[in-house]
């Protein structure tokens, strides 16, 4: 695996509001310094809204972000519990 870059323009946040069904996403260009809210039902939504906002400007950062949404939306319709950067735990339940 190569090391971890960080994209320059910075990074996101990601959290779930159950009781809404939503997945929040905040964009931090410095150490937690939210400066956009994303809120959205489904991925595709978010990271549109983050394309078209010019938030990313590496792939493997795209593609983590994509991956990272993904889990977030399957862990809000499995009801279980989400944690940024973690594996999905289908045991559990939220």
């Amino acid at each position: 695996l190569k090391e971890f870059v960080m994209d320059p323009k910075g990074y996101f946040l990601i959290d779930l509001n159950r009781k809404k069904k939503e997945i929040l996403v905040g964009f931090c260009p410095e150490t937690n310094k939210v400066v956009v809210k994303i809120v959205g039902r489904k991925p595709l939504e978010i990271y549109q809204a983050a394309i078209k906002e010019g938030l990313l400007s590496r792939y493997d950062h795209a593609a983590y972000l994509g991956r990272e949404l993904q889990k977030a939306y399957i862990a809000l319709q499995e009801g279980i519990p989400y944690v940024q950067d973690d594996e999905l735990d289908f045991r559990k339940t939220g």
